[in-house]
């Protein structure tokens, strides 16, 4: 990422003086890949609670990943609760995704991943269909404990208005620019603690949209 070296200067400031003023996170156990795969692909653009409740609900609706598989794009995201940014778009990638491991491993489940060395897995999560730089990441690290530091929408946009990553990279250029700087065993809680970032945003940004609709109208 360009002018990496002052960016990596100044996210470690703001890393450094969020985790003095924050509790220290709990960090959780490991996920279950599959699920973990679900909240990260229904999750690019939202908060992993988001998702994660989004997966849940779907789970109460339908019978199990399997029913996942075979429904539509929209039914599946009515069961989510229509609660997810680009609901339809996304879970078609979900469904894609749950189809492509379902003809690798003739049954819904990610469990061979663990016996995989991390850079096989990286690479198997990589050839899956509808899956993108966001939802291998936070596979490997929250499933797997690999090095990764996932970057979604929500967070690269508050990455972006902090000043902390060039404002012409993308969420992959930001996510490799990140794992560089921050060492594998701070990444689990250096990613809990950073997206107080996005959350501090979400507000801020939901004030400002009706005014710049009011502007336009007025002219």
């Amino acid at each position: 990422m360009k002018n990496g070296t002052m960016y990596a200067a100044k996210v470690k400031k703001v890393y450094t003086g969020l985790r003095q003023s924050l509790p220290k996170p709990e960090v959780p156990e490991p996920d279950d890949p599959l699920r973990r795969l679900a909240i990260a692909i229904l999750g690019v653009g939202c908060s992993d609670e988001e998702a994660a409740q989004a997966v849940d609900r779907a789970l109460t609706t339908m019978a199990d990943w399997n029913e996942m598989r075979v429904s539509s794009a929209f039914e599946l995201n009515k069961a989510t609760g229509n609660a997810i940014p680009k609901g339809t778009q996304q879970c078609q990638h979900l469904i894609s995704a749950l189809q492509c491991v379902f003809d690798r491993e003739n049954r819904l489940s990610l469990d061979r991943l663990e016996s995989l060395g991390r850079r096989e897995a990286r690479r198997y999560l990589e050839e899956l269909d509808g899956v993108d730089a966001y939802a291998v990441a936070s596979v490997l690290l929250w499933s797997l404990g690999g090095h990764a530091i996932p970057v979604n929408d929500r967070l690269l946009e508050a990455l972006r208005d902090a000043d902390l990553v060039h404002p012409l990279a993308d969420r992959s250029e930001v996510q490799v620019f990140l794992e560089r700087h921050v060492p594998a065993v701070e990444a689990k809680e250096f990613c809990m603690i950073i997206r107080s970032l996005g959350a501090k945003r979400r507000p801020s940004s939901k004030r400002t949209r009706p005014k710049a609709a009011t502007r336009k109208k007025s002219v």
